[in-house]
Parts: structure tokens; C-alpha cells; sequence
């Protein structure tokens, strides 16, 4: 049966008609569309979709009370990828694979956030468990603003497992945690990296931490402990990123 997914508000709907015209079903907008809105309601026209203008109650109801402003689109979802498919798809590559794998992920707009912040970072996919993480919703899609087509969400059905098995493709595995004295500026992210962090609330889990090579913390200078999942997300990907290209 083909899965499809639910996309609101104007950014994401702007992504997906951008990035994935191909997978949009339909489409709904606000009656009494302004001029951006009628843009895109031509955009999806053009591409055959079928637009319907409705009351801000329908739309109100197909988000489920999300901010939709205005435009509401049904697609096919994004092609999940396997994880022996994205080991295929590392082999041979000259530039060291670059991964970010969350242990149980809870909260939608985390998610999403992270995704985005994949993106900007040149990830090459974001894995997570299959069972008891939120998976690709709306709310997911929306926060990720293009980046679910962009970033393949690997899905799998043991997280520890799944790093073990990339260890054994000679991946580095680096666990994100305050409980260590090794700070992330100090750490070789240069390697074939995959980037571990846990979930909103209690981090990693010591299975999760126990598969890792390394751990590492992010020096928090003022009074607060922690950051956020996807603030998190973004100070270790980036410093990856900063090292690769900048030695």
C-alpha cells in the first residue's frame, strides 16, 4: 500500500513543490488565497495536481490544529532507505562518510530541526530506531523545510546493532554526552564519522553509549547544563564539518 504524507505551511509546501513536485497528490489552500498562495496552487496546477480552495476550518482539520497558513498538501512519502543500502551506497566514496544517528528520538520538531541541520551540514543520512522514535510525520516535514527528501531517514530495528555493524565497515562511532571529561573540540572528526546523540530528556542509553568508541561533551560555559537535541546536532555536525574543510 503506498504510504503518503501530509506536508503544511508555507515553507514546506514551497520545498516539497521545489524538491519533489513529482510526489504531490493534491492540494489544498485557503479560499481566499493571496498572491503567494495562488502561486503555488498555479505551481501544483501546472504539474497536473489537483488544487481544491477550501474554508480555514478543512485546513484546520487536515493539520490537525498545525500552522498551516493557509495551504495543506497530500504526497507520496519519501523512499526510506535500508541500511545495507546506505552501507552500498558509502563504498568507494573518496570524501569519509559523515552520518548522525539519535538514540529514540521523541519529539517531532526535533526531529525535523535535525534533519534541517543535516542538511546544512552535508550528512549523508540521519539513522534512527524504528520502534519508539516518532518517525516522519507532518510536523516532521514541516520543520525540516525540504530536508526529509534531502536526507535519507534510515530506519532500523536496533540502533546498537546497526552501529556495530558500520564499526565493522570502519566507521568511527562518537557518543555526544556530558558524562565525559573529552570535549568535542578535541576529538578527530575528519574520520569516516557517524555522530551519536541521544534523546531529548535521558541522552543516551548505555547500550547506546557502550557501542560507541568514543564519548565527548560540549562545553557549556554559562549556567545551563544542556542543549537542545538539534542545537546539539548542529555544534557537532558543524564542527565535522568545520575540520573537513579546514584541516
Amino acid at each position: 500500500m503506498e504510504r503518503t504524507l501530509l506536508v503544511f505551511g508555507l515553507h514546506a509546501c514551497a520545498a516539497t513543490l521545489t524538491r519533489a513536485a513529482h510526489e504531490v497528490l493534491e492540494l489544498w489552500i485557503r479560499r481566499d488565497a493571496g498572491t503567494e498562495l495562488q502561486a503555488m496552487a498555479d505551481q501544483a496546477s501546472a504539474l497536473g495536481v489537483v488544487v481544491q480552495r477550501v474554508p480555514p476550518q478543512t485546513l484546520d482539520r487536515l493539520s490537525e490544529g498545525g500552522v498551516h497558513q493557509g495551504i495543506v498538501l497530500r504526497r507520496r512519502a519519501p523512499a526510506s532507505l535500508e541500511l545495507n543500502d546506505l552501507r552500498a551506497q558509502l563504498v568507494g566514496r573518496t570524501e569519509p562518510p559523515l552520518l548522525l544517528a539519535i538514540d529514540h528520538p521523541q519529539d517531532p520538531h526535533n526531529l525535523g530541526a535535525c534533519l534541517r541541520v543535516a542538511d546544512g551540514a552535508g550528512v549523508d543520512a540521519v539513522i534512527i530506531p524504528r520502534d519508539r522514535s516518532v518517525g516522519l510525520t507532518a510536523v516532521v516535514a514541516k520543520v525540516a523545510s525540504g530536508a526529509a527528501d534531502s536526507v535519507p531517514l534510515v530506519q532500523v530495528g536496533n540502533l546498537v546493532r546497526a552501529l556495530e555493524t558500520l564499526k565493522e565497515d570502519g566507521l568511527w562511532v562518537v557518543g555526544a554526552t556530558g558524562e565525559t571529561e573529552l570535549d568535542i573540540y578535541r576529538v578527530d572528526l575528519k574520520v569516516p564519522l557517524v555522530m551519536v546523540l541521544g534523546a531529548e530528556g535521558p541522552g543516551l542509553r548505555r547500550l547506546t553509549r557502550e557501542s560507541c568508541d568514543l564519548l565527548a561533551h560540549i562545553p557549556m560555559l554559562g549556567s545551563v547544563e544542556s542543549l537542545n537535541l538539534s542545537t546539539a546536532a548542529a555544534v557537532c555536525l558543524f564542527e565535522a564539518r568545520r575540520q573537513r574543510m579546514f584541516g
